[in-house]
């Protein structure tokens, strides 16, 4: 009786974890990549608001930093990549506009993303689904500073050997926080789709 009365118990207490609760650990899980997704959408938001606010400022901006990569201003002088920069005013003017956009967009989206994602909490269908705006964000984000940063900016106009305008190491701990909110995203969708297909039928 003692055995069968312990077993009750038991099946009890799975049952309260299991059903009764209204925050079980994936669900934590879910809001709690939402909020890392919010914070990510902040930064990028942030960036741009204060690129707009203040477009040319020379101590406060990214202009001059836009200018000196693209002219090659700080690469040592028989770099032999001379050829490459570029010193048109228009051309530096549309990129760092372009730069703009694309980090407002990336926050805009992942603002998107994360509203909905706390919103559907409960469901890991429609959070599974929101997160295609985390997606499309990220890569968005990753266009802009892995891509034009490190890619373009920092090895096709050698932004590397750039003594003045280097900005090879925010441009990496950019990637690498996109990258990271990505990643954790898709565990979460793995984790919470591989867990609710191991929960036994309930009548």
């Amino acid at each position: 009786m003692d055995l069968v009365h312990e077993g009750s118990i038991c099946r009890y207490l799975r049952a309260m974890a299991g059903e009764s609760s209204s925050w079980p650990v994936w669900r934590v899980a879910r809001a709690a990549t939402s909020l890392f997704v919010l914070m990510v959408a902040t930064y990028y938001l942030v960036v741009s608001f204060d690129n707009i606010t203040n477009p040319i400022n020379p101590n406060a901006s990214n202009w001059p930093f836009v200018q000196g990569v693209l002219s090659g201003d700080g690469v040592p002088a028989d770099s032999g990549f001379e050829w490459r920069f570029i010193d048109a005013t228009w051309f530096q003017a549309l990129s760092y506009i372009g730069i703009i956009t694309m980090e407002s967009l990336a926050g805009i989206t992942l603002l998107i993303a994360g509203v909905l994602g706390l919103r559907a909490t409960g469901s890991p269908r429609q959070w599974d689904h929101a997160q295609r705006w985390t997606y499309l964000g990220g890569v968005i984000g990753l266009s802009v500073f892995f891509l034009g940063f490190m890619v373009v900016g920092g090895n096709w106009f050698i932004m590397y050997l750039n003594s003045t305008w280097n900005g090879m190491e925010p441009a990496f701990q950019n990637t690498v926080t996109t990258l990271g909110m990505l990643v954790l995203v898709t565990a979460v969708m793995i984790g919470g789709r591989l867990s609710e297909s191991r929960e036994p039928e309930r009548n």
